[in-house]
């Protein structure tokens, strides 16, 4: 016994003499300079310590610095305590494992190279053989603990150097075990860089290949991921927090599978903005909280389902000009490039996987705001805020319809909301919209840069539904409105148009079928402005001319190079024909509206009020047969009545039309600018009412424009340049009846599709040609009034005679009945003369008072009997000399005729007497006033003129 006992004295002594004597001198030097030798670095350690008696082997303050002496890794103390479970328990067994205060500094240096990557043997050359499957080795450790104080890792290798590191890393594990297939528990704790937490814990089983536990992150600054990523990004991360909690379970010893339960993931406090802000200024993006709620992904069925997806308190700002958005250049990256085909295989899953489905509950956007610049809208900052956005039971694979909600307000002005039901799969949904107080103004930088005008005033406000399909609109419906609008030339004060309100019930417009209904259109206390300037331009005349101009001019002239052929042409025709638009209108109402005209090209400026007006159109459509109805009422100035109504079809091709228009009671001294212009007099007094009646069918116009003026007075002769070379006053006087009335009828005609046709030419051209026709033909006017066709401008009388014949005086009866018809027009009358017969008349009648003045009797000069002969012999012989020839009698009395010499003054008396007789009748016999018939004095060098009788003529 004793012997043993020495015997184990001895071995103890022996034992504990190897332990300080060799084995402690020998863990503080072999390690050294192993790794010395091997890795040719300095390890430095306190003290390695083994305790023989627990078996625990211990080393304090090591450390390992790179060559040139920085910090790479140290640890205060590390612990490895084996157990004498080992003796009886499989596999090895340790009470204990742990490190303690480690610090591990990891570098990518500039040349790409780790800072450990002389630590790691090279590779072997060729393919090493592979090794047969190893069995798990048997390893059990009752706790282990690991605790680091820092882990570091620092990229040296790009421009700017990134560094980020991992505080106070713990993981404790209890009795885990690759022999025991219980579930031990586990924790780790870590703090990263900023402050954030992680918190794991959960049990492991590494016989049963199964894990179950849950994560937490708290709090986790963003910042280092952004700093990693600078290089790549445009942005700049200023603020920003992930936390983030989940229940899993890991199963690997057949397949790997897995599950996620209850997960909850939050941002919080995000805040982006541009790297460069003189680059990209105003731009950036702010989240007080994006959360992604109850998360579980099911790896075995491949399924994960979300609860919800809230982003609140999210705020947008950005801008975008012709070319550059500002959000899209934030956001846009730059990857360094990678070898995308090392592993062809990486990504792809097995032909037999199951696809995976998701679904999610909700996305919402709670509060969010976005502020944007464009030159698009005027103002050029929108604020829309608030935004809230939810759209509910998304699945993957898309299907089945979701409900979808908006809400947003612009500029605290005009407030859009939309719910309904969208696929998102097929695009397909349908969708109620309301959209109140928009501005209109806001559209003004879209306005056409040709279109000098502006929008300053007017709300657009709309509801309905919409129809889509593939997210585009197949069909849509609205009431609406736009009120209190206002436009207004550029640079001028007075609104070109306004109206209270423009409001559409009930329009319908199915883009499939290219139909359009509107129930009703009612346009209220319309007001329009139509002026013409000082150089005769129409205020919106010249809007589009600036721009067309180019494009019209290309047009007329193709590029013969790049025209089709016949053959082409005619299957392009075809192929590009669409069904027509349909259009139905029932019913269009006017309410309290007027339009303003003002003429400042004419030397007196000329202003007018069409108002009162109201009316409505009636039935206006595309549908075959259907004709509008019209019936507009108004008021010329307040006091003039203005009607038009009838019948139209505009869609008709050609279109269709019966219209008229009236105007009643127009006062015409309202009109004297016009009229000084364009007929060189001012209107005292006067009343207009007209009366157009149009027809257009098939392309042909005829019209009828009654004319109605009474009392009509021209006032003071204007000198213009633009006045119609007409004798005004008479050809009024020709149309105005005994009553002070012009009553005319001026029928038009003309074909539309003739290039040259103009209606206000064609109506202006009628009216010049009953004027003209008037004054150059007057007397085919004054016999049209008594219904003769006597040619009542000549009066005949017999030759040589000043007396009034039966026909004569039956003429001039039919010519004072006109007269008294139009008693404004004046009669001169001139005496006309036949100078060879009248002449001869009055020579006759001097010869024959001649021959009774020397005794002849009346009645031997009546009958030319014997006596007769005797004195017209016995004269010719005192009268011509012998000239031995034979003369008859009759002979011989023309030539003593002829040889009374007839003064030119008898023949003025002759042709006065005539002018006498005429006047004297129509004074004396027809009560004509005789102020309004004067003699006009003869010539007798008017070869133009020359007959027997009287010549009329009229004047005013």
């Amino acid at each position: 016994m004793r012997t043993i006992l020495r015997t184990l004295a001895i071995i103890y002594l022996a034992y504990l003499a190897i332990t300080v004597l060799v084995i402690i001198p020998a863990l503080n030097f072999l390690p050294h300079w192993y790794v010395q030798k091997t890795l040719n670095r300095t390890l430095h350690s306190e003290i390695i310590l083994f305790n023989p008696f627990n078996l625990s082997l211990e080393a304090r303050d090591v450390a390992l610095p790179e060559h040139d002496g920085q910090r790479f890794v140290s640890l205060q103390q590390a612990t490895v305590n084996l157990s004498l479970e080992s003796i009886w328990q499989p596999g090895w067994v340790f009470d204990k494992v742990g490190l303690q205060r480690l610090y591990v500094h990891v570098r990518q240096l500039g040349d790409g190279q780790f800072n450990f990557s002389d630590m790691i043997p090279p590779a072997p050359a060729g393919e090493p053989p592979a090794a047969p499957a190893a069995p798990v080795p048997g390893l059990t450790v009752h706790r282990l603990h690991f605790d680091a104080q820092r882990i570091l890792f620092s990229d040296e290798s790009r421009d700017k150097h990134f560094s980020s590191h991992v505080d106070d890393l713990n993981i404790t594990v209890s009795d885990l075990s690759t022999v025991f297939e219980d579930g031990k528990p586990y924790i780790v704790d870590a703090i990263g860089e900023g402050g954030g937490q992680l918190h794991w814990e959960g049990h492991i089983s590494i016989p049963a290949a199964h894990s179950s536990g849950r994560l937490q992150i708290t709090d986790l600054q963003l910042y280092p991921a952004w700093a990693f990523a600078e290089p790549w990004i445009n942005f700049e991360l200023t603020d920003g927090s992930l936390s983030a909690t989940a229940g899993y379970s890991l199963d690997w010893r057949d397949t790997f599978d897995y599950s996620i339960s209850g997960a909850v993931i939050r941002l919080d406090d995000l805040a982006i903005q541009a790297q460069s802000p003189r680059a990209l200024p105003d731009t950036g993006l702010a989240l007080q909280t994006l959360a992604i709620e109850d998360i579980d992904v099911d790896g075995p069925s491949r399924h994960a389902s979300v609860a919800g997806v809230t982003l609140e308190g999210v705020s947008i700002s950005g801008w975008n000009d012709a070319a550059r958005v500002s959000l899209a250049e934030l956001f846009a990256t730059h990857l360094p490039q990678t070898d995308t085909t090392a592993n062809p295989s990486a990504g792809q899953d097995s032909d037999s996987a199951a696809p995976w489905t998701a679904e999610l509950g909700v996305v919402e956007v709670l509060a969010g705001s976005v502020r944007w610049r464009s030159p698009f809208t005027d103002p050029p900052v929108l604020e829309l805020n608030p935004i809230d956005i939810a759209v509910r039971d998304i699945k993957w694979p898309l299907a089945g319809d979701s409900p979808v909600e908006l809400q947003l307000t612009v500029n605290e002005q005009a407030r859009l909301a939309i719910d309904g039901l969208m696929n998102l799969a097929t695009g397909a949904g349908e969708l109620t919209y309301r959209l109140q107080g928009l501005p209109l103004a806001w559209a003004n930088p879209n306005l056409p840069a040709a279109l000098k005008a502006e929008i300053t005033a007017g709300l657009l406000g709309v509801e309905g539904q919409v129809s889509l399909d593939a997210f585009v609109p197949l069909r849509i419906g609205m009431d609406g409105a736009v009120t209190g609008f206002a436009g207004r030339i550029e640079d001028t004060e007075t609104a070109l148009t306004s109206w209270d309100s423009v409001r559409w019930e009930r329009l319908d417009v199915d883009l499939e079928r290219r139909a359009l209904s509107l129930a009703k259109l009612a346009l209220n206390n319309y007001a329009g402005r139509i002026h013409i300037r000082k150089d005769g331009s129409i205020n919106m005349q010249n809007v589009w001319e600036q721009e067309l101009a180019e494009p019209s001019a290309q047009a007329a002239v193709p590029d013969a190079s790049q025209s089709p052929s016949p053959q082409e042409s005619s299957a392009d025709a075809g192929g590009a024909a669409q069904q027509p638009w349909t259009i139905s209108l029932p019913s269009i109402v006017v309410t309290d509206s007027e339009i303003d005209f003002m003429d400042e090209s004419l030397p007196l400026h000329f202003r007018t009020v069409i108002g009162d007006l109201n009316g409505e159109i009636l039935d206006l459509g595309t549908a075959t047969g259907t004709e509008a109805r019209v019936n507009i009422e108004g008021a010329v100035d307040g006091y003039a009545p203005v009607v038009l109504s009838g019948t139209a079809e505009p869609f008709k091709s050609p279109p269709d039309l019966d219209l008229e228009l009236r105007f009643d009671g127009v006062d015409l001294a309202l009109l004297s600018p016009y009229s000084s212009t364009y007929a060189g007099y001012a209107i005292d007094r006067g009343l207009l009412r007209l009366d157009l009646k149009y027809s257009l069918q098939d392309s042909r116009l005829e019209g009828n424009n009654k004319v109605l003026i009474d009392q009509l007075k021209l006032g003071e002769k204007i000198d213009s340049d633009k006045a119609v070379d007409i004798p005004l006053k008479l050809a009024l006087a020709l149309l105005t009846d005994m009553n002070g009335v012009i009553d005319m009828e001026v029928p038009v005609k003309g074909d539309v599709d003739d290039p040259s046709f103009g209606l206000g030419s064609v109506i202006f051209k009628a009216f010049m040609n009953l004027l003209t026709k008037a004054v150059t033909a007057p007397f085919s006017l004054l016999a049209n009034l008594v219904g003769t066709d006597q040619d009542l401008q000549r009066v005949s009388f017999a030759s040589g005679s000043g007396e009034l014949g039966e026909a004569a005086r039956a003429k001039l009866d039919d010519l004072s009945e006109a007269l008294s018809q139009r008693p404004e027009l004046v009669l001169v009358i001139t005496g006309r003369l036949n100078l060879d017969a009248d002449r001869e008349q009055l020579q006759k009648t001097v010869f024959n008072a001649q021959l009774l003045a020397a005794g002849l009797p009346q009645q031997e000069l009546d009958n030319k009997g014997p006596q007769w002969e005797q004195f017209i012999a016995q004269r010719y012989q005192e009268q011509a000399p012998a000239s031995g020839q034979d003369v008859s009698v009759l002979e011989q009395h023309r030539q003593l005729v002829a040889a009374v010499v007839v003064p030119e003054a008898d023949l003025l008396r002759l042709a006065e007497a005539r002018s006498v007789a005429v006047k004297s009748y129509l004074v004396n016999e027809r009560q004509l006033e005789a102020d309004r018939a004067v003699i006009e004095q003869s010539s007798l060098d008017d070869r133009a003129h020359r007959f027997s009788g009287v010549e009329l003529d009229v004047g005013a």
